[in-house]
């Protein structure tokens, strides 16, 4: 379901519960949505939505990520996981690149975002979190195999991995000068600078090639 958020000062309005009393003042969220998006013969497990794009894609249990756009709520099309696999985090950059990845397989998959078929990679184990690089030539990954795997949003081609220090990693961010922090099973915070002038330059024009070294 989408739902319009307006934007802007309005009277404040306090919304009481048994547990708490929160104040409401710079946006109200219309009751009734503007679209309901259907497709999926399964649940849905991953999302991503994109203004500038203008478009949703959702991945579910059913081995399909189904696209919308979103100011019109129009169907565009779907594409099905290679092995039929349920879909289980889905990434997409500004530029349109798309990957999904299902625990079933342990595989990576990239797609354009007109559908066309780029490249496939394993994951060498499962991935608990997905990301992308600020800059969004990157695909950052982390989960059971304790390392931080850097890939190319290009071609999935591995371009620098980052040992956890044997600990399982639950959780990842990136920040906006490309440092990682990930979370890991035992409760642990894991920072990691990437000391690299070429990538931070990167972050901040996008038009510009970059490497990981």
């Amino acid at each position: 379901m989408v739902w319009e958020v307006f934007r802007g000062k309005t009277t404040e309005k306090r919304i009481r519960n048994s547990q708490s009393e929160l104040a409401r003042k710079n946006h109200v969220i219309i009751e009734t949505p503007c679209h309901i998006l259907c497709g999926h013969d399964d649940i849905i497990t991953c999302l991503y939505v994109s203004h500038e794009l203008d478009i949703i894609i959702s991945g579910s249990k059913d081995g399909t990520c189904v696209f919308h756009t979103l100011r019109e709520g129009r169907y565009v099309r779907s594409l099905r996981h290679p092995s039929g696999s349920p879909i289980t985090k889905l990434v997409v950059s500004q530029r349109g690149q798309i990957v999904i990845y299902a625990d079933d397989d342990l595989s990576l998959h990239l797609y354009s975002i007109n559908g066309k078929y780029l490249a496939a990679s394993e994951s060498n184990g499962r991935l608990n979190a997905v990301q992308l690089s600020r800059c969004g030539e990157f695909l950052v990954g982390a989960g059971d195999q304790r390392q931080i795997v850097v890939r190319s949003m290009y071609t999935l081609e591995v371009v620098k991995k980052y040992q956890g220090v044997g600990k399982v990693m639950t959780s990842l961010a990136v920040t906006p000068e490309e440092c990682f922090l990930a979370g890991t099973k035992d409760g642990s915070l894991l920072v990691y600078s990437i000391e690299n002038p070429q990538i931070r330059k990167t972050s901040h024009n996008k038009n510009t090639k970059s490497k990981l070294t």
